[in-house]
């Protein structure tokens, strides 16, 4: 048998030669594992730097970034509060631009620091924009190594017809459509969820956005189900119907024969009228001129220049039809019926009252026909009949005094059926726009929806409006108009065609028979380039350009979009 060998040998006595070889064993681990430890924390330190330079490096555009957003918002805010007109917000940018400029601003606890400057302005040969170039540098210097990058960013500030205008109906709130005699030929948007009901017709893209601001039940849905037409049926039924949407190929932006559905939209901003005395000097600027064959009192001959004391009451007949040229302001509550012929925009600076039917005397023609020349009518067009109607208050239909007004339209225009919200201005509304707002010129109460007429002046103007249509209502059947308020449009109305758009935050439109809508291709975003009717609009500032790099490493790619340089 084997003797067994202890490594370690006995506890007592001397020890065996195994114990200096396992010693030995154990030293030369130690030194291996010191290099191994040693080379370790020299490449996590190597990493460990490396990170640090990335981090600064990302940190250093960062603040660049913050800096460069900084100012761009301060040019903003000054040009946004500076006179609406376009002129005079491009004369103050032009003065100020670079009131803004900031050198080694420090930003939190370790010393980075930004510097931002305004380094030009370009003009683009349009009259109402202009472009500035920021240059801003970000300098991360916490850590080992510090770093430094620069950016050059082109945003334009211009003063634009909001894509509002691309809708034939519009909401600044819920959309909603209740009716299967109801029919849109053109696009419909809501900022919040657009509802249907009754299966109405659609012949357009329909939006809904995501709106928090008009609570936890606007996540952009649409719901319910609409009806549209195929282009042969959309085009049979437009036959004999000039004022229809035309359609797509022929017309850019015409109808294609499809809707689509699209959902979870952001929100669009609605240009905000606010204080109506900044667009008496548009009007002034403009020259805006209004005639009408009927003025608060009798009828008598009245021509309006630029601004005018109201309220006023306008009518228009066949041979004597409301003339428009221009912006014009009417200081308090406007009435309107009859016929109109001219273009322009009428802002009140309280509520807009249609009587009975706006009627255009020269409308527009659009071909609706398969392979139509769109420029057969353009000039027609161009020089064909518009009207804007611009309510700093609301847009009223019909009899606001009758049983049948107060009885079906009431209940839509005060909670549970609208919300409260707040305007641009800060000015907090309960929704209830049957609240008493004031009082009417011989005292009495006058709720938000009503006029300052008395009771009997305003039957006496409903009259006159049903006389001129021989009819024993004041439903209107015809509205040619763009309707643009912030606040409510509501009212009664028969059978009836709007040629135009309707826009407001709040909605509360009772018919009888069927609603149509058709929209007015003239007033497309773009369209400035079809009239020039001074519809609102909103400054607004978007970059176009972001470049890394200084400003000097740049310039001679800037060059070629300064108009201002160019033969």
């Amino acid at each position: 048998m084997h003797k067994h060998r202890s490594i370690v040998g006995p506890a007592t006595g001397r020890p065996h030669p195994e114990r200096g070889i396992a010693l030995a064993g154990v030293l030369i681990f130690t030194v291996i594992s010191a290099f191994f430890s040693a080379a370790v924390l020299h490449a996590l330190s190597v990493h460990s730097r490396l990170v640090q330079d990335k981090y600064n490096y990302t940190r250093a555009l960062y603040l660049a970034e913050s800096g460069l957003n900084r100012a761009a918002e301060a040019v903003w805010t000054g040009y946004l509060n500076a006179n609406p007109l376009p002129d005079a917000r491009i004369a103050w940018l032009e003065d100020h631009y670079t009131d803004f400029d900031q050198e080694d601003v420090s930003i939190g606890p370790d010393g980075d620091t930004y510097t931002v400057k305004a380094r030009r302005m370009m003009t683009t040969g349009e009259d109402e924009e202009r472009l500035i170039v920021f240059e801003a540098i970000g300098n991360a210097v916490g850590g080992i190594e510090p770093a430094e990058r620069t950016i050059t960013r082109v945003i334009r500030y211009g003063h634009d017809q909001g894509s509002i205008f691309d809708y034939t109906y519009f909401l600044n709130n819920f959309g909603w459509f209740y009716g299967s005699s109801i029919t849109a030929n053109g696009e419909v948007r809501g900022n919040g969820n657009f509802e249907f009901q009754s299966s109405p017709t659609v012949n357009g893209d329909v939006y809904a956005s995501i709106n928090p601001d008009v609570g936890a039940g606007a996540p952009g849905q649409i719901l319910g189900s609409y009806n549209s037409w195929n282009l042969s049926t959309y085009r049979t039924k437009a036959v004999g119907k000039p004022t229809w949407r035309p359609t797509r190929p022929e017309f850019e932006y015409g109808y294609s024969g499809e809707s689509t559905d699209f959902e979870f939209q952001q929100i669009l901003e609605m240009p905000y009228l606010g204080d109506i005395s900044r667009f008496e000097a548009l009007a002034q600027q403009k020259n805006g001129e209004l005639t009408t064959t009927a003025s608060s009192g009798p009828a008598m001959p009245t021509h309006i220049n630029n601004v005018i004391q109201g309220p006023l009451f306008l009518y228009g007949t066949p041979t004597n039809p409301i003339v428009i040229d221009g912006p014009v302001v009417v200081r308090g509550d406007v009435a309107i019926a009859g016929y109109v012929t001219g273009q322009g925009t009428i802002y009140s600076d309280r509520n807009i009252h249609v009587v009975n039917d706006i009627i255009y005397k020269t409308p527009p023609i659009y071909d609706k026909s398969a392979g139509a020349n769109p420029n057969t009518n353009a000039a027609y067009n161009q020089a064909a009949d518009f009207l804007g109607l611009a309510a700093k208050g609301n847009i009223i239909l019909g009899d606001y005094t009758s049983t049948d007004w107060t009885g079906n339209v009431a209940p839509y225009i005060k909670p549970p059926f609208t919300k409260s919200y707040t305007d641009e201005d800060g000015t907090r509304h309960n929704g209830d726009y049957t609240a008493s707002d004031g009082a009417k010129s011989d005292g009495t109460v006058r709720k938000r929806y009503e006029g300052t007429w008395t009771n009997a002046q305003f039957q006496s103007m409903v009259n006159l409006a049903k006389s001129l249509y021989s009819r024993s209502d004041s439903l209107p059947r015809r509205i040619d108009a763009l309707g643009y308020t912030n606040h409510l449009y509501a009212g009664r109305a028969k059978d009836a065609v709007w040629n135009g758009a309707i826009m407001s935050r709040d909605e509360g439109i009772v018919f009888n028979g069927s609603v149509t809508m058709n929209y007015d291709y003239r007033a497309k975003q773009e369209g400035e380039q079809y009239i020039d009717i001074d519809l609102p609009k909103a400054a607004n500032a978007e970059p176009t350009i972001w470049l890394e790099g200084p400003y000097e490493q740049w310039v001679s790619k800037l060059d070629p979009l300064d108009h201002s340089l160019q033969d």
